[in-house]
């Protein structure tokens, strides 16, 4: 997999939005790189390009999609978090940079694969199969940038010269339609079966077009059509019944390959790669945690909520002495802290879920709770909350919800989701859908610089893109 990224950086050079760098190898032509005319020579090639392009995930494990949410507490001091934590982002910090070429990296490769693609020496099948995943991964990326920066350029092809990338911003419910033209056309191509843990497949297309058509039915489009939409996909990846919950929360996780409740998910080597949610969440010695849970939100869960048991540590004891500040322990390795393993020593590879079937039962809740209130909901989020049970015969210990309103429904199923998935990159997104970012005035009243305003709804764009690419700035925090 390795291997194909990287020849694949070097074929292409980051073409989108790195102008300067990108504008000087255009022109020295340099000796360390080949054309992709000259890399797609073979079959193999074909495969190993679609195999890079999925490097850049997962693309939401960062302080912009967790930290600014109401869940976390105030990180430990490092470089450009504390900014992002009290509401005064900058256009020029790296997490800004990333959120945006990463994905637009991605987008580049898929585009320069669909159009090599065309002519490969594959039979039909195989080239459909790669077109589908190509689009997949393009369609994803594409939905990751318009949540976080509203209208995006949208390059739909492969990139011939400097101009090709100065593209404007296209309105972002241009972009969604494009991402759902990506996606659907993935459903209907990708096999059933993946052809290896980690990549797409059928289901996988399936799962993220509930979460687009979710996202699309609430802020800023309000396409609230698209509620009946997200139920539907969600059920029908449920319905499948290639997946089931494990009974055991814990279970879901720090593992390396996927589990029973596993729709996708982003794998690392064994000994040669990190989650970097154990760097952003373990607070032993000679880390700098930035994801630590709120006091109030430790204190939100029922009694007996496995979530919280043991997926917040609290009083844990420090190899310093003493004890540490409460952590969420989902993908935190608690030996490395235990034998005192430093972060340039500790490579914890459990795998990271995309998405996993747990989330399909809340998108169901809250889409069927849309579209016709409650009655027919309870028996998703019911479902959540009878696995979150230590004892699951009790029915005090996170009892199931019942004699709700719609609104009071949809306070729930919004609260289970942070109760479930949290450290999984949803939680900024899902406060802009929901619009519903004053949560994070509620709880942080003395500790933001800038009060929570319109602004919040995108983040800022990196100034090289502006600059380069002639293209407006969203609104500044005030």
């Amino acid at each position: 997999m390795k291997n194909g990224l990287l020849i694949l950086v070097c074929i292409l050079c980051p073409v989108i939005f790195l102008l300067p760098a990108c504008k000087k190898l255009l022109e020295e032509n340099p000796r360390s790189s080949i054309s992709p005319d000259a890399y797609f020579k073979n079959p193999e090639s074909y495969e190993s390009a679609v195999i890079g392009t999925y490097d850049g995930l997962p693309l939401n494990v960062t302080e912009l999609n967790e930290m600014f949410s109401d869940i976390y507490g105030t990180p430990q001091p490092a470089e450009q978090v504390l900014p992002i934590y009290q509401n005064q982002p900058s256009a020029n910090f790296y997490s800004s940079a990333t959120a945006w070429s990463v994905p637009f990296a991605m987008v580049k490769n898929a585009n320069f694969i669909l159009d090599k693609l065309q002519a490969a020496p594959l039979p039909d099948a195989k080239k459909t199969q790669l077109e589908a995943e190509a689009r997949f991964l393009r369609g994803y990326a594409f939905f990751y940038l318009v949540q976080m920066f509203g209208d995006v350029p949208l390059p739909l092809k492969a990139a011939s010269n400097y101009q090709d990338v100065q593209l404007p911003r296209t309105p972002q419910a241009d972009v969604y339609t494009q991402v759902l033209n990506d996606l659907i056309y993935a459903e209907a191509n990708l096999p059933d079966v993946a052809p290896q843990q980690g990549r797409v497949y059928k289901l996988v297309a399936t799962a993220i077009l509930a979460k687009v058509y979710l996202t699309m039915a609430g802020n800023p489009l309000n396409k609230t059509e698209n509620y009946a939409k997200a139920r539907d996909k969600a059920l029908a990846v449920i319905g499948s019944n290639k997946f089931a919950l494990k009974d055991n929360y814990a279970d879901v996780f720090h593992n390396v390959a996927y589990t029973s409740e596993s729709i996708w998910e982003k794998q690392y080597i064994p000994g040669r790669q990190n989650n970097p949610l154990q760097s952003q969440a373990s607070p032993a010695p000679g880390y700098v945690p930035i994801l630590l849970p709120a006091a109030w939100f430790i204190n939100s869960y029922a009694s007996g909520d496995q979530r919280k048991v043991w997926g917040i540590r609290t009083n844990y004891p420090s190899p310093a002495g003493g004890t540490l500040p409460a952590f969420f322990a989902k993908f935190v390795d608690l030996s490395t802290i235990d034998q005192n393993i430093g972060p340039s020593n500790a490579k914890v590879p459990y795998s990271f879920p995309i998405v996993r079937l747990a989330e399909m039962y809340l998108v169901a809740a809250e889409a069927e709770n849309e579209v016709n209130g409650p009655a027919q909901a309870y028996q998703y989020i019911n479902k959540i909350r009878w696995r979150a049970r230590i004892n699951k015969n009790s029915t005090t210990d996170v009892p199931d919800l019942k004699n709700l309103g719609k609104d009071q429904f949809r306070d729930a199923v919004l609260m289970e989701r942070k109760w479930e998935l949290y450290n999984e990159g949803d939680a900024w997104f899902d406060l802009k859908r929901t619009n519903t970012f004053q949560r994070i005035q509620a709880v942080r009243p003395t500790s933001l610089s800038v009060p929570i305003g319109p602004y919040n709804q995108t983040w800022l764009i990196p100034t090289q893109e502006i600059t380069n690419n002639n293209i407006k700035q969203n609104p500044q925090y005030q």
